[in-house]
């Protein structure tokens, strides 16, 4: 005998114990087969700079891509009234993250856990600062040049007068400080004037004077030479050409050479070991320049040291700079060091390496056209690459720091970044190679970090990169379907938009890039339009009898736009965005909601786009009158809608349209009424009393239960008590899945379509809440 159920009101409590012990390895008895639950979420006002601002407005998002499809709820907190609103969420969502704007536009974000009540204190900021001035290119500030030699000009009265050399005589020998040289002393000058040509010996070591210094403040032009403890100085206005340059690895201590400001030395083949080498004035390299054994070389402030090919830095050679660099290519292995200090340029024309166990120091200035690394960099002031490789090696950015590339590859590479640094890129990964990286917050939050790419970002399960802390991806995932950044990658409070929400003040060291101006924030409406999420609703057709779980009997997706009051607590009218996208039935099947928290009482009015709303179960496409709660219809037959099926794989499909029903409030309803759950989607296959909802949920004031294979306390859960059948005990007839669902093919269970579905049932909801997201055999779904 059918039994008409009648409720009292429109929800139904189900409640009551499992009619029967959960199968092994099947679905529990108790499980509610829902993939969403809500979230009440209060936000105070936030305090800036001491003061409370007379608004702010209050966005929070489900997922750290802050895009418009993650849109929560918007509205506006202020002193007396702070922000209070609810939401459904995907049962997956772990945090939310909540942006608070302040009228100029300043804005703040805070990662809060996705609980059932969620209370958010307000963010302490600081508005928006005006524009600082750009800090000159040349200003001089503090560097961290270490002690270096330094050597006085000599005057060049206090020579003797045989120790001046002013040409080199044939017959006579020129190794300086030994006995039997043209003459024995400790220091000698090329007097200015000068110009001296011919072999000079500076090997030193000879008795008396084992370590001589020679000073050219003329002209000099050698083919060679040696220096050993000897020393070379370039005095002002000296300049010095030599073809071949050897220094030993025994030179003295101290500077093995020297060079003044405004001093010039020119050298074609040098290979340096040594100890040192100072460079105050002009010190040119034709062809390449060999650093090894130890060496230090110290460019300082007023030093250019220029290499028209290759300057190698290794065997734990240093170099320190701060004044200018200009090499073609630039080599630094075994355990060499490059200090570019606060005061430099460092410009590399073509590319630079850097091996393992070697470090580049970027204090300065630096501007590099192709970088390959796989050491340590760390990026303290504005770096410029164009392209930019990294295999295995670490970045380290100070605060305020800017790192400008184009193309960006990188592998199994850490990048750690303080406040207010700032690293952009045009593209990131494009090549879909690399992976296994990591970009990770450091310090003090305020402000956050920014990674900003500009064109393209691959970002793939193998290709990881993940981003986590205090840090602002700005990235468009829209731009690009095939080169995305997945949520799953930001991480710890981490999040990404579209464009520039950070404010990082403009210094030197980030480029002197122009900060984000926002724009003001007015306050909103009373009542503004919020955006919903996008949920697909899945049917089978066989109530109450077995299914074969294809899920495409109907399958509708829905998107609910609400009218929210500015303080997140009342809605004035909602927009519900529906498509019927697949009907795999030979029935004729209406399609409706019943909004289980709202009576019919409450609707002012219902407008529906869809004209060609035919006859059957429901009277019209307007409100359903019989109905205590308010039902809303979308269609009578699915043929009204489709074509086709849309389910079979290989057969034309039937174009999808899309409409939209407006429901309009006699009074504005509380939020929690019309929430996403509180939707009761439903179909009626063939007539209106046989309906069928998900599980949990009631049917409405017309449907009718009867006899079937379903639990008693539960009409739309699948059971059996003997038979083949048991094994799909508290299987269900209809599903609410977020975003747009892949639906299976006809004839295809989504039990072994979807690999993690039963994972997901039989843990009762505990693994794999985003099991629609996650593997699934793409033969078998339309």
């Amino acid at each position: 005998m059918a039994v008409a159920v009648v409720a009292s009101s429109c929800q139904k409590d189900l409640g009551g114990s499992p009619d029967s012990p959960v199968v092994p390895g099947a679905v529990p008895a108790d499980f509610d087969w829902k993939t969403t639950r809500n979230v009440t979420v209060s936000v105070s006002t936030p305090v800036v700079e001491g003061a409370t601002p007379p608004y702010a407005v209050i966005r929070i998002y489900s997922s750290p891509i802050l895009s418009a499809e993650n849109l929560a709820a918007r509205g506006v907190a202020k002193s007396a009234m702070p922000f209070r609103s609810a939401f459904t969420l995907n049962a997956g969502t772990e945090n939310l993250y909540v942006q608070t704007t302040l009228p100029d536009g300043t804005k703040s974000v805070k990662m809060v856990g996705a609980h059932g009540t969620v209370a958010v204190t307000g963010a302490s900021m600081k508005a928006a600062a005006a524009p600082k001035m750009r800090l000159a290119a040349n200003a001089r500030v503090g560097s961290s040049m270490p002690d270096y030699p330094k050597m006085e000009a000599p005057d060049a009265a206090s020579f003797d007068s045989k120790a001046v050399i002013t040409a080199i005589e044939s017959g006579k020998s020129y190794q300086l400080g030994a006995s039997w040289a043209f003459y024995a002393a400790p220091e000698y000058l090329i007097p200015a004037g000068a110009e001296v040509a011919g072999k000079l010996d500076l090997n030193g070591g000879f008795s008396p004077y084992q370590a001589p210094i020679l000073y050219v403040a003329g002209k000099l032009t050698l083919s060679s030479l040696n220096i050993g403890r000897a020393k070379l100085a370039v005095l002002p206005g000296g300049e010095v050409k030599i073809g071949t340059l050897k220094i030993q690895p025994s030179a003295a201590d101290g500077a093995a050479l020297y060079v003044f400001a405004d001093g010039k030395l020119s050298v074609g083949k040098p290979n340096v070991s040594g100890k040192c080498i100072v460079n105050n004035g002009t010190l040119t390299v034709d062809g390449s320049l060999d650093m090894n054994n130890g060496l230090t070389v110290y460019n300082t402030a007023t030093g250019v040291l220029t290499v028209t090919d290759e300057m190698k830095v290794s065997n734990s050679a240093r170099i320190y700079n701060d004044g200018a660099v200009t090499v073609d290519d630039l080599k630094i292995n075994s355990d060499g060091e490059f200090h570019n200090c606060e005061n430099a340029l460092l410009v590399v024309n073509d590319e630079c390496e850097l091996e393992r166990s070697t470090a580049i120091y970027q204090r300065g200035r630096a501007s590099i056209e192709e970088m390959t690394a796989r050491g340590t960099i760390w990026v303290n002031c504005h770096t410029s690459v164009n392209e930019l490789e990294a295999q295995g090696a670490e970045f380290n950015f100070s605060a305020n720091a800017g790192l400008d590339a184009g193309r960006v590859e990188f592998n199994n590479t850490n990048v750690s970044m303080a406040r207010g640094a700032i690293f952009t890129m045009e593209e990131y990964n494009a090549d879909e190679k690399g992976g296994g990286n990591r970009f990770a917050f450091t310090g003090d939050a305020d402000p956050r970090a920014v990674v900003l790419i500009s064109e393209k970002a691959y970002t793939r399960k193998g290709h990881e990169t993940y981003f986590s802390g205090a840090i602002e991806v700005v990235y468009d995932n829209d731009r690009d379907k095939d080169y995305t950044i997945r949520k799953d990658y930001l991480t710890d409070g981490a999040v990404m938009s579209a464009s520039q929400t950070t404010i990082i003040t403009e210094n030197g060291c980030n480029g002197g890039k122009d900060p984000v101006n926002p724009d003001p924030e007015p306050e909103p409406d009373e009542y503004a339009n919020v955006p919903g999420h996008t949920y697909t609703y899945c049917f089978e057709d066989n109530w109450p009898w077995l299914g074969d779980y294809d899920m495409n009997d109907v399958v509708i997706v829905s998107r609910i736009d609400r009218m929210t009051s500015k303080d997140g607590g009342k809605v004035s009218a909602l927009t519900i965005n529906w498509e019927l996208r697949a009907a795999g039935t030979t029935y004729d099947i209406a399609g409706a909601v019943q909004m289980d928290k709202v009576q019919t009482s409450d609707v002012a009015g219902v407008v529906s786009s869809h004209e060609g709303f035919g006859s059957g179960a429901f009277a019209s496409r307007g409100l359903d009158a019989d109905s205590p709660c308010a039902v809303i219809p979308f269609f009578n037959r699915t043929e009204e809608l489709l074509s086709a099926s849309n389910t079979w794989k290989g057969q034309p499909a039937a174009a999808i349209r899309k409409h939209t029903t407006t429901v309009t409030f006699s009074q504005p309803v509380d939020i929690a009424s019309v929430l996403d759950s509180e939707m009761n989607f439903f179909i009626a296959p063939k007539q209106r009393t046989s309906e069928i909802h998900m599980p949990g949920y009631a049917p409405t004031a017309s449907g009718i239960i009867g006899k079937g294979s379903f639990l008693p306390s539960d009409p739309y859960k699948f059971f059996v008590t003997e038979g083949d059948q048991t094994k799909n005990n508290y299987m269900m007839w209809a599903l609410m899945i977020p975003g747009e669902f892949r639906y299976p093919a006809e004839a295809n269970d989504i039990r072994g379509v979807y690999e993690h579905f039963m994972a997901w049932a039989s843990s009762n909801g505990a693994e794999h809440a985003e099991w629609y997201l996650e593997s699934a055999d793409a033969g078998r779904i339309y």
